[in-house]
């Protein structure tokens, strides 16, 4: 683990390490500036022309660096590396890391498989660093050092990043053999490459001086947007949206390196969330048995399942699905149990008959799932309900027996709750949410009155005392 206390450490080196002469982001960018804009150039003056008078692209292009320019930037100058080289995401994906070109590149700094696999981007079915924020980062910067290194020239070093060093090379003898110049502009280069390089000169030039192409350029705070947070182990990520208090959307858009339902569980193990919420979530996770990071089922296989079918059903790889189970082949047998993750993989067309329970006076989502040994996420998947939302008696329940989870006995006192109070709760709702008196409540954490409590406080419920 100490590798990824280096990794944090990391972090706030990074981002100790720009001047806060500035306020704004875009403002630091300027001051850092080293490259030569080459006003002068047809193709550089051609792209500067698309951004004239054109406050839509420059909103779009200020929105779309929001959560991730703060770190290429500072991961810049930490390096000693022109400030420039943060821009290029802008270039090459617009800073989307889901973006993907028609050869296959994708990440915010599209890399292509090959290219990744050169600068030790992992890639499996769990994972793909080529989209991870601070992987591919941390692999563009290496990789345009190197090709900085090869051809001592900025320019010449970004177009090898895009066309690739061998046509670089390749042009360079060429013109070298002819006599010619050997600089950016005078080697002959694919149409793509004669674009790109002009493109990330015009946009710097842009960000430079705004009031000279009649632009405004929205504020950015020159301050991290995420953090780096450590894990223990494999987490499910709708854990630790539910954990966090995050959408799940957010918790993607933060770690689209994750490409299934859960951490890759070779690591890395570390997630990216937004700061002032990452604290929280680390003390939150803290009081959260590992056991219930990622939690699995048992399936009973039926007449006709295959290992491939079940493994779709339960988006998991089939490799990995015969791995856990200890399976040494493809063959399974009707009846034959299989350990299954949980995850998002509540598909109700596929499940048995269920048991049915009506709601009777006094129950509640944690009463109902504690008496069938389900959780109250079970419950709501199940049933289509809101777990905030008060049981209407009467109200018929649906219970699937074969899913239920095997409570393994534990040493230590467990069903010990930390919950983030959320927008539009009571304690009262609270009280009724887990079946538990509202007196409770406030006095396990020292409550005067039940109408002040706020969004995001921490409410502590010592559910190992009733047991």
């Amino acid at each position: 683990m100490n590798k990824y206390l280096l990794l944090c450490f990391g972090f706030l080196l990074s981002f100790a390490s720009l001047t806060q002469s500035s306020n704004d982001l875009w403002g630091e960018i300027r001051e850092r500036m080293v490259f030569d804009h080459v006003l002068d150039h047809p193709s550089v003056i051609y792209e500067l022309e698309k951004y004239d008078d054109n406050q839509y692209v420059i909103n779009r292009l200020a929105k779309n660096g929001q959560r991730y320019l703060f770190y290429t930037v500072s991961e810049s100058i930490k390096r000693d590396l022109p400030v420039e080289l943060a821009l290029l995401p802008f270039i090459e994906s617009q800073f989307d890391p889901y973006a993907m070109s028609s050869t296959g590149a994708t990440g915010i700094w599209q890399f292509i498989l090959s290219t990744a696999r050169e600068q030790k981007l992992k890639k499996n079915w769990w994972y793909d660093g080529r989209r991870d924020i601070v992987a591919s980062t941390s692999a563009a910067y290496d990789y345009l050092t190197k090709l900085h290194s090869k051809y001592d020239d900025w320019l010449l070093a970004i177009a090898a990043y895009n066309a690739g060093p061998n046509r670089i090379s390749k042009e360079i003898k060429k013109n070298q053999a002819k006599g010619l110049a050997i600089d950016f502009w005078s080697l002959n280069l694919p149409k793509e490459t004669k674009a790109y390089v002009p493109k990330l000169l015009a946009l710097a030039e842009v960000i430079k001086n705004p009031d000279k192409y009649s632009i405004v350029i929205p504020n950015l705070p020159n301050r991290p947007y995420f953090q780096l947070v450590t894990l223990p182990s494999q987490v499910d990520l709708m854990q630790v949206a539910n954990i966090s208090g995050l959408k799940i959307e957010v918790v993607y858009e933060l770690n689209p390196g994750f490409t299934q339902w859960a951490t890759d569980p070779n690591g890395p193990f570390h997630i990216l969330l937004p700061v002032g919420i990452a604290d929280r979530f680390q003390i939150n996770l803290g009081n959260i048995d590992p056991s219930e990071l990622v939690q699995w089922d048992r399936y009973l296989v039926e007449k006709g399942d295959t290992l491939t079918s079940i493994a779709k059903k339960y988006l998991i790889d089939s490799a990995l699905l015969k791995e856990i189970n200890g399976l040494k082949d493809d063959t399974i047998y009707e009846n034959e149990e299989l350990q299954v993750p949980r995850g998002p993989s509540w598909l109700k067309d596929y499940l048995n008959k269920p048991d049915i329970y009506y709601v009777k006076a006094g129950d509640s989502m944690w009463s109902i799932a504690k008496r069938f040994n389900v959780t109250i996420k079970d419950l709501s998947i199940w049933n289509d309900l809101n777990p905030t939302k008060f049981l209407l008696t009467g109200t018929k329940i649906l219970i699937y027996p074969k899913y239920f989870k095997e409570i393994k006995p534990k040493t230590i006192p467990k069903n010990d709750i930390v919950y983030p109070v959320k927008r539009g709760d009571s304690i009262i709702k609270i009280s009724n949410k887990f079946g538990i008196p509202k007196e409770w409540i406030l006095e396990w954490n020292d409550i005067p009155d039940e109408t002040l409590i706020y969004p995001g406080q921490i409410i502590e419920l010592k559910l190992s005392e009733i047991n």
